[in-house]
């Protein structure tokens, strides 16, 4: 039995623990009847992606000779498959088992492959801690410390291919090793080709991460005399270049396509130069918790037995000395913005990049099993010492509160437990096999309370964010209705959008962007919800001052506007049935309708088990417009970049239904004479001041609970119960309240005399909602309505400010506000500071519409914003008041500059789009790839498309290639010749051609490399 204990190899014990440790979680689910796709971006984005690329593979093994990846329509207003795909599925080799599973079972496939994913996170470690002469055991236990590290248990609910890195880490690391040890660079090569391959983004972390650790191995291995320099160096570099090469195939089109994305914008870690306090405090709980904080993405979650293992590694220094040095680098590193910033591409400070600490964390906890028996009473004494350090730490930052969450109680009580056994090892003088046992089932049962902290519905909320079983696949199936399917009936190109509120705001925001479910649809849907978006229709989306652009999704639904969206083609909108009647619908654009002329209404399927978080209960109905313009069409005449940046936003989304706007002089043609009709109305600001306590009768009737109501009824009342009501009580500081709220009072008034300047709470912190009422309502009929706000400034509440609010809060009640519930509030104030984020409504008697301004730690879609153009809707009726009420962590808004713009829309409007679709070429083909059409026009003119600008388009003119250029800021544009001509636009991804020489260049230095090191390996054996 012991022998074949100790022939059985370590990834077999490996695949026992990881059975029983994944078992745990997939049980977890199972009871609480949630699937692994995570309501939001699981729902928004991963799920439809995969679903989108298992169609992919259907299509290439049904027809392999059209290739594998095209320009796809269903990807927002059109994109290539490849390189928008890249980020997410396209390089994780993964992805391809897709095909092995039915179309109705895709989301248990989702699940499966997140299990994979992690089966072989372990198994790269085992490989990796196979170079360095660990035993069986300590191998075992740091592959699974590592696998179930709280950064893995995290991703795998959320973001299931950030699970990808965790497997190349170890690879590149035993590459590396592999040749510190004097042998080939040919897995480093192979490692660096699956990295490149992969993913774009953790690519580049990888790189860093692994130059790093080569530096530290270089060092490590420098004092060695067989260790030779410049071999080691030498094949470090062909290893990288080779493996890079390989990988091409998908990187160089990506990093090509990355850019001109949305993505090269932004200031550096998003200026900061800090993180915020809380960040800092929740550092010492990131450690051992497995999700703590969760600020900037700052998750470690390492085991006891990892922590303890540091610990000894630090207190045996110089034998340990360059994981030390790596050790303390990471530690270093997630104190600095910049840091986090390199790692993310020189974007947003994003933590992501913690993820490469796993690997030191499970290496100094093989340190420690391999070094049990030689623990010392010293070695406990320290380890004691330094886990009741952290231990008051985490009090500390805390606030010094023993409110600990159940996670944390069983966290640090498993720490605890681990101490007292590695102590009652050292005093009864355990056996070496009976304290690797011990220590492994310690380290079992802590990985196993982990995963109980994050997967268990009774201890977190995390697993209750999943969505029930089954309904990921139901949502995406029926998130229109049916109406999808109506319209894949219709002749012709032409796409879709969903009108304002059409889905639940918590299954996307509420302007409906954040989803990618519509590229399931079969329908050409102008949205799309990707990590690397084309910068093109973005300059569009910009010069157009777009309220809904975020650098995920640039389009979105264009705010609704009526000529943004006939540009770009949207024919039709997704609304909701029981809302559509009484919400402004743009320009133009009227409900579809049956024979016998009631509303067309795509029921809802009756389900059970409806998502608290995602569900589609609402029928839809559609709504068509007969202005929305071709794909492609043609105008008389241009406007320069000088004219067209001159204008405003509202103007230059109306003079592109005029002429086309074109960038180089070249390009230009019979200018166009714009003329605007917009027209700015002039309004005044009230604020309702009638729930702000500024008198003692309002506190009165604050406090009888009548604040609103007739201030003679709350004087007679107050006439009755005077002395009840204790309005001389805390005398002093609540006239001082009231006299605050007067002076808040007043300051509007007076900034808000000649327009909206600004906005402002009580007192107390309430928010005071502002209306605004139009001098002259009729300004506002037949026309689009446009808040546009400029110079737009936010007060940050400071501590002050908000420990000021909770004295006045209390003031407001007349409650006790004892000496420890000061402490508290300052304490919360403390752990959760304003991160300046807001919402600005603005609804009109049918419409509702609002600025929001993502928080600083918002990783993805944070931009300070400092203008706003906002749609409030068209309406052929008089409209005489805006509403406007502010939410959010923010003290005061400023304004620099607020209008009031009409765009009037009548027959004028129409005739002009009905003229240019008449000039959409004729028998226009749309495939993939390829569009085809013919065009007539009498004279030169601008060949106009709503196709997103692309170096890979090519344009044949009568079969004569022809130059393209960037038209209306974002889109395939031409000079066409007067005449019948035949149009064909083709499309190849650019740099796919030298990516795929690249790669077949490394493939081939790769195999040769596989020879000689054979050759070389057998003729050092036979020496041998």
């Amino acid at each position: 039995m012991k022998k074949l204990l100790k022939k059985t190899p370590a990834w077999l014990y490996y695949t026992i623990g990881f059975g029983l440790l994944a078992g745990m979680m997939f049980g977890y689910l199972l009871l609480a009847d949630k699937s692994l796709v995570w309501f939001k971006d699981g729902m928004a984005q991963h799920y439809p992606i995969l679903k989108s690329f298992r169609q992919m593979l259907v299509n290439f093994i049904a027809h392999p000779s059209q290739g594998f990846t095209h320009w796809s329509w269903d990807i927002g207003l059109g994109g290539d498959q490849l390189t928008n795909y890249s980020y997410y599925v396209m390089g994780d080799l993964f992805n391809y088992l897709i095909i092995f599973f039915p179309k109705g079972h895709l989301e248990l496939a989702y699940g499966i492959l997140v299990f994979l994913r992690l089966y072989c996170v372990g198994l790269a470690y085992i490989l990796f801690a196979s170079t360095h002469r660990f035993s069986k055991i300590a191998q075992v236990g740091g592959a699974l410390t590592y696998t179930f590290t709280g950064y893995l248990l995290y991703s795998s609910l959320h973001h299931p291919f950030f699970i990808l890195p965790m497997i190349f880490f170890p690879l590149l690391a035993y590459g590396v090793d592999r040749i510190a040890t004097g042998h080939s660079f040919v897995p480093l090569a192979v490692a660096v080709f699956f990295t490149v391959l992969a993913n774009f983004y953790f690519a580049w972390m990888l790189a860093i991460a692994t130059i790093l650790y080569a530096v530290l191995r270089f060092a490590s291995r420098f004092s060695d005399s067989h260790f030779k320099v410049w071999p080691y160096i030498r094949r470090v570099v062909l290893g990288a270049v080779i493996g890079g090469l390989t990988g091409l195939v998908t990187f160089l089109p990506t990093a090509l396509f990355a850019l001109h994305s949305t993505r090269i914008s932004g200031k550096f870690a998003s200026g900061l130069l800090f993180y915020s306090l809380p960040y800092y405090l929740g550092i010492p709980d990131n450690i051992l918790t497995p999700i703590g904080s969760m600020q900037y993405w700052m998750i470690m979650g390492m085991s006891s037995v990892s922590f303890l293992g540091i610990v000894y590694a630090f207190k045996h220094f110089k034998a340990n000395l360059w994981l030390n040095i790596g050790l303390i680098s990471i530690f270093v590193g997630i104190l600095f913005p910049a840091v986090g910033a390199v790692f993310n591409g020189l974007a947003a400070p994003s933590n992501r990049w913690v993820f490469l600490g796993a690997l030191g964390f499970s290496f100094a906890a093989m340190i420690l099993i391999d070094h049990l028996n030689v623990l010392t009473r010293s070695d406990i004494a320290t380890m004691i010492i330094a886990s009741l350090l952290l231990i008051v730490s985490v009090w500390l930052a805390g606030g010094g509160i023993l409110n600990l969450s159940h996670r944390q109680f069983v966290t640090y009580g498993m720490l605890l437990c681990t101490l007292i056994l590695l102590l009652m090892a050292i005093v009864f003088n355990w056996r070496p096999q009976t304290k690797a046992l011990v220590i492994t089932l310690s380290l079992s049962f802590n990985l196993a309370a982990n995963i109980t902290g994050i997967y268990s519905t009774n201890v977190g909320t995390v697993t209750k964010k999943q969505l029930n079983r089954g309904l990921a696949q139901r949502f995406d199936d029926e998130f229109y209705n049916g109406a999808n399917n109506y319209l894949a009936k219709k002749n012709g190109f032409f796409r879709t959008a969903a009108l304002g509120h059409y889905s639940n705001p918590t299954a996307a925001n509420s302007t409906n962007t954040n989803t990618n479910i519509g590229m399931d649809t079969g329908i050409n849907d102008e949205n799309s919800y990707l990590t690397l978006q084309n910068g093109y229709p973005a300059d569009f989306s910009r010069a157009i001052a777009n309220s809904q652009f975020t650098a995920n999704t640039p389009i979105g639904e264009l705010d609704y506007r009526t000529a943004a969206n006939n540009l770009l083609g949207v024919q039709y909108f997704y609304a909701r049935a029981s809302t559509v009647w009484k919400q402004a619908l743009p320009y133009g654009y009227h409900v579809v309708k049956n024979k016998d002329n009631t509303t067309k209404v795509f029921k809802a399927k009756a389900h059970t088990g409806v998502n608290e978080y995602l569900s589609n209960i609402n029928n839809t109905a559609l709504v068509k417009s007969d202005n929305a313009l071709p794909l492609i069409y043609t105008q008389k005449q241009t406007i320069s970049k000088t004219a067209f940046d001159k204008l405003n936003a509202l103007d230059r989304e109306q003079v592109m239904t005029q002429a086309a706007a074109v960038e180089n002089k070249a390009d230009e043609g019979t200018a166009v004479n714009y003329r605007s009709k917009n027209k700015t109305i002039n309004y005044k600001v009230a604020m309702d001041t009638s729930k702000v306590v500024d008198s003692k009768t309002q506190l009165a009737a604050y406090r009888f609970g009548m604040l609103g109501t007739d201030p003679k009824k709350v004087d007679e009342r107050l006439s009755t119960i005077h002395k009840q009501l204790s309005l001389n009580a805390n005398k002093k500081a609540t006239n001082q309240m009231i006299k605050d709220n007067q002076a808040i009072i007043a300051k509007s008034k007076k900034a808000n005399k000649n327009g909206l300047k600004f906005i402002a709470n009580d007192a107390s912190g309430k928010r005071i909602p502002y209306t605004i009422t139009l001098d002259n309502p009729n300004q506002a009929k037949n026309a689009e309505l446009y808040l546009v706000l400029d110079g737009i400034r936010s007060d940050k509440e400071s501590l002050i400010d908000k420990t000021q609010i909770d004295t006045n809060q209390h003031l407001l009640n007349n409650t006790e506000y004892s000496v420890m519930d000061r402490i508290a509030d300052k304490r919360k104030n403390i752990l959760h500071p304003s991160y300046q984020q807001y919402r600005l409504h603005a609804n009109t008697n049918n419409n509702r519409n609002a600025l929001y301004q993502y928080p600083i730690n918002n990783l993805s879609n944070y931009q300070p914003v400092d203008k706003v153009t906002l749609n409030l809707g068209y309406s052929s009726k008089t409209r005489k008041t805006i509403k406007l009420k502010l939410n959010g962590d923010i003290k005061d808004l400023h304004i620099k500059s607020a209008k009031l713009v009409a765009v009037p829309y009548d027959k004028t409007y129409t005739n002009r789009m009905q003229a240019l679709k008449q000039t959409g070429l004729k028998n226009l083909k749309v495939d993939q790839n390829v569009v085809t059409g013919t065009s007539h026009t009498q004279n030169t003119s601008t060949m106009v498309t709503s196709i997103p600008y692309s170096t890979g388009w090519q344009l044949t003119i009568d079969g004569k290639k022809a130059d393209t250029f960037v038209v209306n800021k974002g889109f395939v544009g031409a000079k066409l010749p007067g005449g019948n001509h035949k149009i064909r636009l083709t499309y190849t991804t650019p740099g796919l051609k030298l990516g795929k020489l690249a790669t077949i260049v490394g493939i081939v230095a790769l195999i040769i490399s596989m020879i000689v090191s054979f050759f070389i390996f057998r003729g050092s054996k036979k020496q041998k």
